[in-house]
């Protein structure tokens, strides 16, 4: 089922479960990359409050083996949360004391978000854009997270400076959002859910090809995870050597031993043309090869 059609249904199964007075829609808003995202809106009946809760989460709990109606009750679970709880989330958003211990960070490209970094506080790294947001809620699985990203209101608003935002998400991103970190064949036998080779084999693989995941533990914004103080260096020394990092998405980096890797070049095309196959346009993150120096202690370009 592609994603458009699991947004359909999902709409269809949710208007079902919830009282007549409360209307169902898709909403679409443009996000990352200036692209569309699509979420579900409950519009009820004497209640102003219109929450529009995104669903690229279930899709992926969906494609995991998730039942359409266990995560529809999921969606309408969310909703009654964010339903009594988004008023008094909104008296306090004016106030940065009552917001900055939920503020963390994310990357996006700096090329494909111009228009957005106007509306935004933003740090810059490498060819990327640090962004903040303020975690609204998670649910008990982890799995799933509701967001705001901080924008130049919020900022006026709460008299604070660039600076200030980036130290709260530094003190709250890795403790809200841990570190994956994983051999990469390990990855995909879990997404799988069983071995498609024999599990020497896989392992055979993975010495040939030296490959690991580093995101965070919902796998949701982990390619922030390179921004965890100490992480990559933690990573050189576990090599024992420098190594490269490949932009696999918004979601995920792909990390290389240099001694395992191929020349820089064709690294480069294979980012390269995984982004043009098989990444998500709004999951676009950057065609570039980024290598760690364990000398300097620093991702270069």
């Amino acid at each position: 089922m592609s994603y458009e059609q699991f947004v359909e249904t999902i709409r269809r199964t949710i208007q079902d479960l919830v009282d007549d007075n409360v209307k169902i829609s898709i909403h679409r808003t443009v996000k990352n990359n200036g692209y569309e995202r699509e979420g579900i809106t409950f519009s009820e009946q004497g209640n102003h409050i219109s929450p529009t809760i995104y669903l690229e989460e279930y899709y992926e709990k969906f494609n995991r083996g998730y039942d359409v109606k266990i995560l529809a009750e999921q969606v309408i679970a969310m909703y009654r949360k964010v339903r009594t709880e988004k008023p008094r989330a909104a008296e306090s958003l004016q106030d940065y004391e009552s917001m900055k211990d939920r503020i963390i960070y994310k990357l996006v490209s700096r090329e494909k978000n111009q228009e957005l970094l106007k509306q935004v506080p933003y740090v810059a790294y490498l060819d990327l854009a640090v962004l903040f947001c303020v975690l609204i809620d998670m649910d008990t699985s982890g799995d799933c997270m509701t967001t705001m990203l901080v924008r130049n209101e919020h900022m006026d608003w709460w008299h604070v400076t660039v600076e200030d935002v980036y130290q709260s998400a530094v003190m709250n991103t890795e403790k809200l959002l841990p570190y994956e970190f994983s051999a990469l064949y390990l990855m995909i036998q879990e997404m799988l859910g069983d071995w498609d080779l024999a599990e020497k084999e896989w392992k055979e693989r993975q010495e040939q090809e030296g490959m690991y995941v580093l995101t965070n533990c919902i796998r949701n914004g982990g390619a922030a995870a390179m921004l965890y103080p100490g992480r990559l260096e933690m990573l050189g020394a576990y090599f024992k050597e420098n190594y490269y990092i490949l932009p696999s998405s918004i979601h995920e980096l792909i990390v290389i031993p240099e001694s395992r890797a191929l020349p820089k070049e064709e690294l480069e095309c294979i980012v390269r043309e995984v982004n043009e196959t098989h990444v998500r346009a709004e999951e676009y993150l950057s065609n570039h090869v980024y290598y760690y120096d364990r000398e300097r202690k620093k991702a270069v370009m």
